[in-house]
């Protein structure tokens, strides 16, 4: 009885151990390798409907149109008006708190422009 158990012992020591069984998920889980992310990359782009935005040349680029066109309005609000002009009250409204004043009612304001040298 002592050979038999001896027997089955050294048998079972010899066996190596079989491993633990798979997972279901881990064996239908693909392998992630560059190759097949730059694959499923295209394949989503070319999918999308949406076209690629367009690249604008000009991006970037300082345009001397641009920047004069800039300084010249700030020029042109910076610019102290003339009395006798339309604009005459640019840098002092003529108004009675929310009510603004027109025409020859606006006259008071004008003078108190050229005083105080709103205007030229």
């Amino acid at each position: 009885m002592m050979l038999v158990a001896a027997l089955l012992f050294a048998a079972t020591t010899q066996a190596a151990p079989e491993p633990p069984p798979k997972p279901a998920d881990e064996l239908l889980a693909p392998v992630l390798t560059d190759e097949v992310i730059r694959k499923a990359v295209r394949e989503t782009i070319a999918e999308d409907p949406r076209h690629a935005p367009v690249k604008n040349p000009d991006a970037g680029t300082i345009r001397a149109d641009a920047i004069s066109n800039r300084m010249n309005a700030a020029f042109e609000q910076a610019r102290v008006p003339d009395c006798l002009h339309e604009d005459a009250l640019k840098l002092q409204p003529a108004q009675i708190g929310p009510i603004a004043v027109v025409g020859p009612y606006s006259l008071p304001w004008i003078i108190a422009a050229v005083v105080r040298g709103k205007c030229r």
